[in-house]
């Protein structure tokens, strides 16, 4: 077996009422004072969902999807990683002496069992210094957090993923419809939801990021085959409006998305052009598969778009 169970138990006693201590431990702000800038938000539609984006294993920016596994309001609240509940968050509060509050952080992960103990002091450093700036706060040694992601963190989300050996499939299609309509559809996230054959459930903006131009961030929430949730964030970094835009996934996804609109004619439809552009697999046999996965994935998704926007501009 090449993994364990990693289990670390933290606490600090805090100068402040437990139910102070435990306004902002429950909170999705908490997280923005995470080491090195994190950013956590809950999911409109649904509040047991939250996103977390900030720096993961191995101090790269990614993204991971929580659900809310278990609370009981004003004492313990538990963050379970989804889809593969490999890690857990409990976050609980408790009375202390005189006016002090207990605050404590249990962490259960699946690790490498070859690099537990790097994960452990990583791990363990790590919420020191959260639970440190927590106590902060409450104490009026610092601001409360904002609800908005911080802007180092935006910009490192920003930077392209590691492509060094390219690869990339394009899809068009000649949409019977104005640019303006045509844009309006591929640049909303609500239109993701009518789109393939697993259409995310749930999508929106990231609070707090710029909408319409670069630095814009969207998330998307999928049901897996099996049930289970996945998320995934994607970042613009260039756009120009009603005419292109170019976007990455948030983590170790190497994927980027090019859209391209063309008006064919000053009254005539517009060309919609779709391109992928991924990190070659070292294995041909993976690579092979992944081209192909991904050029089926881009005509599906220039076609949808196709369907949809022609569909609503018959019944307008």
């Amino acid at each position: 077996m090449w993994e364990t169970t990693m289990r670390i138990m933290e606490s600090e006693v805090v100068d402040g009422e437990p139910g102070q201590v435990w306004a902002l431990l429950s909170s999705p702000a908490a997280w923005s004072l995470w080491p090195d800038a994190g950013f956590m938000f809950a999911v409109p539609e649904a509040p047991a969902l939250r996103f977390f984006i900030g720096p993961t294993t191995g101090r790269r920016t990614g993204k991971v999807l929580y659900e809310i596994s278990d609370e009981r309001p004003g004492a313990m609240i538990r963050l379970r990683t989804l889809p593969t509940g490999r890690q857990e968050f409990t976050l609980s509060v408790a009375a202390g002496r005189r006016g002090t509050a207990k605050a404590c952080v249990r962490v259960k992960e699946v690790v490498p069992r070859l690099q537990k103990i790097g994960f452990e002091k990583k791990r363990c450093d790590d919420i020191k210094k959260w639970l440190s700036a927590l106590r902060a706060v409450i104490e009026g040694r610092a601001p409360w957090p904002g609800a908005d992601m911080p802007a180092d963190l935006r910009q490192a989300c920003m930077a392209p993923p590691r492509i060094t050996i390219p690869q990339s499939t394009s899809a068009s299609a000649l949409i019977n419809a104005d640019p303006a309509t045509v844009w309006d559809a591929v640049h909303s996230p609500e239109t993701a939801r009518t789109l393939g054959p697993s259409p995310p459930i749930y999508s929106g903006y990231v609070p707090g990021t710029p909408q319409g131009e670069a630095g814009e961030m969207q998330y998307f929430i999928s049901r897996r085959g099996d049930g289970q949730l996945t998320g995934q964030v994607a970042v613009v970094t260039e756009i120009a409006a009603q005419r292109s835009a170019l976007t990455h996934a948030v983590g170790p996804l190497q994927l980027e998305t090019g859209y391209l609109l063309t008006p064919e004619s000053d009254s005539g439809p517009t060309r919609l052009d779709i391109t992928f552009r991924w990190q070659v697999a070292e294995q041909t046999d993976a690579a092979d598969a992944v081209r192909s996965e991904l050029a089926e994935g881009a005509q599906a998704l220039a076609s949808g778009y196709k369907s949809l926007i022609e569909t609503v501009g018959q019944q307008a």
